[in-house]
């Protein structure tokens, strides 16, 4: 009975790498670098290139603001030896509101940024996933990774460049390339380029 359970262990040991072997022969897996592909696709290209182009213009009339308050503060130290303790509280209080109005306008950039960027991306995405599904499927790919989840896995299995170009095929610019409407109260995360908010000279003192 022992000799007979021991044979039947060995048997099964041997058939268990024939069995793996023939799953993996059976198996296809390939993996995405999904960032690059998003940054490489034409409608993730063109998107950035008009997120850019405004917010460009946006960040040139914060520049003026930052510039506007330097020039206050050196009109204003010019001024204070002649100026009434009226007329120094006024000036005061123009400089800080203007202050506010300035770093308000840096932190409404920076949250628009982060919403129209996520907002774009977030649907090229969206496609990519379909595209990715398609060609596994007319593929008979088992698996479709990641490539950021990965430690290791041969170039062989690199889909990105075919994923690219297929969505190119089937999507070309997009809608991402275009303005998104316009919201009142836009919701930041991150993911932009920061804004840096307006560099000014503290508040002037009497």
């Amino acid at each position: 009975m022992r000799r007979f359970a021991t044979a039947a262990l060995f048997v099964t040991a041997a058939l268990a790498p024939a069995a793996r072997a023939q799953a993996a022969q059976t198996m296809k897996i390939g993996y995405v670098d999904v960032q690059r592909a998003i940054q490489e696709v034409e409608e993730g290209r063109n998107a950035r290139s008009r997120l850019k182009t405004e917010f460009d213009q946006r960040r040139a009339q914060i520049d003026k603001k930052s510039a506007d308050l330097e020039r206050m503060q050196q009109e204003y130290e010019k001024q204070a030896p002649v100026l009434s303790d009226d007329a120094k509280r006024k000036k005061q209080e123009d400089f800080q509101k203007a202050l506010v109005e300035a770093r308000k306008s840096a932190a409404d950039l920076q949250e628009d940024m982060n919403r129209q960027e996520q907002q774009a991306m977030g649907s090229i995405l969206q496609r990519l996933q379909q595209v990715v599904g398609e060609i596994a499927e007319r593929e008979a790919f088992t698996f479709v990774m990641d490539k950021g989840t990965l430690l290791f896995a041969p170039q062989a299995a690199d889909m990105t460049n075919e994923v690219v170009r297929r969505y190119n095929d089937k999507f070309g610019a997009g809608a991402a390339g275009k303005a998104p409407p316009k919201t009142a109260q836009p919701a930041g995360k991150q993911g932009a380029k920061q804004a840096p908010p307006p560099q000014a000279p503290p508040p002037p003192g009497k």
